[in-house]
């Protein structure tokens, strides 16, 4: 037996008003035969009527039940992976392509204050001011770096004399010592060239001469020391050179 379901009968013009003000849509349920069925009219209560009447039921379900997981997450996903990329920049080609050429920069930069240091090392030796004679010659020069600029020169160079766990742990004056050949190699690079200087002859007592300038020598950086204060941003170097085959050198390492 089936039943027919009634539901109340509003006046043409209250649903009139009513559909205005809230812009009711049409309710319809579609059973399996394809047949549409107006809810807001009488129907008849079939066994297809009410299995489509279940489905629905079942649908509004389980879309309330997403709305609300929805709503318990927070904003989708898409939105906030953007609020992640606004807060923390991800790495992206053209960020490792900047981060590439700033290396470059950085390392062409070191190379041009290392060919400095080293081109005043070779003017030097050939100065007047300078005689080899058989003895190493000091030769000096003050540079001002920033400690960025300073430890990507100098960092890891050498041998640090201070400060260490040993030796003035809090010292704001960095000392870096430089005593063998490979030492040296090490610091300079590429920037490291064959120098020249001249070989005179001894004056002044007994006889009182003058140095005579005898003739071009090869020379050698025999050793190095540096001074760094980070407070004021001034590095003072200290490079011993001598004469190849003068003298003054008989192993690669020496003691200051």
């Amino acid at each position: 037996m089936q039943a027919t379901i009634a539901f109340p009968v509003v006046d043409k013009e209250n649903i009139s008003n009513v559909a205005s003000k809230r812009n009711l849509r049409k309710r319809t349920i579609t059973t399996v035969d394809g047949e549409a069925i107006d809810l807001s009219k009488e129907f008849e209560a079939t066994s297809s009527v009410v299995e489509a009447m279940k489905q629905r039921i079942f649908q509004l379900e389980d879309e309330l039940e997403a709305a609300r997981s929805a709503q318990a997450q927070g904003p989708p996903a898409k939105r906030a992976r953007t609020g992640t990329i606004l807060d923390e920049p991800q790495p992206t080609a053209s960020g490792s392509v900047k981060s590439g050429a700033t290396n470059k920069a950085e390392e062409k930069k070191r190379k041009m204050q290392l060919k400095k240091i080293f081109d005043r090392i070779k003017k030097d030796c050939k100065s007047d001011t300078v005689k080899f004679q058989g003895t190493p010659k000091t030769i000096k020069c003050d540079e001002v770096f920033e400690q960025a600029e300073f430890d990507g020169i100098f960092g890891g160079k050498g041998v640090l004399i201070q400060p260490t766990p040993q030796n003035k742990p809090k010292s704001a004056v960095t000392i870096i010592r430089f005593s063998t050949r490979a030492q040296i190699a090490e610091l300079f690079g590429d920037e490291l060239k064959a120098l020249k200087g001249y070989r005179w002859t001894r004056g002044g007592a007994p006889s009182f001469a003058k140095s005579i300038k005898l003739g071009a020598c090869d020379v050698e950086i025999r050793s190095a020391e540096l001074n760094y204060s980070r407070n004021n941003m001034k590095c003072s170097l200290k490079f011993e050179v001598y004469e190849v085959g003068g003298g003054g050198r008989s192993d690669d390492k020496f003691l200051w």
